[in-house]
């Protein structure tokens, strides 16, 4: 055997000319573990408010989401309403139209002055033609006013 003084000598030399007849030891792979890092409490306390104060502010948020679409129904619905309104307005005017244009015909107006007021059609022995020289100065409308009026 080789004397521990000797074995120190042994290594020494060759350690020296850069020789490692030793193998090299292989690592085994294992996983990197995450460390967590724990808060302390401050920065515990200042987590929880700031956790706190995130869940007031969507609570806010939420309930005026709420009240806008509530605010938003009630708009539609008085919407439809004035729309349905308006349809049934727009059905009396033309029911009203049509009553109209069905009283103004000439058919109409000729039939109830026969009926109701006995006026018959002139006869051609009536009949008067007007020419340039019958039309007053002051123009028809004035002269039917002065008749009217006294």
């Amino acid at each position: 055997m080789i004397d521990a003084e000797k074995w120190y000598e042994y290594q020494r030399d060759y350690q020296k000319y850069g020789l490692d007849m030793k193998p090299e030891r292989v690592k085994p792979k294992t996983r990197k573990r995450r460390v967590i890092v724990r808060p302390d409490a401050r920065n515990r306390a200042e987590t929880r408010k700031m956790a706190i104060s995130a869940v007031a502010i969507l609570g806010v948020v939420c309930i005026f989401a709420i009240m806008v679409t509530a605010f938003c129904a009630d708009l539609r619905y008085d919407i439809n309403d004035q729309m349905r309104t308006n349809a049934e307005l727009q059905g009396e005017i033309e029911n009203l139209q049509a009553q109209l244009y069905s009283s103004t015909n000439i058919g109409v107006v000729e039939s109830t002055a026969a009926s109701t007021m006995g006026m018959v059609y002139p006869t051609k022995k009536k009949q008067i033609y007007i020419t340039n020289a019958d039309v007053p100065e002051e123009g028809f409308a004035a002269v039917l006013r002065d008749k009217a009026y006294n």
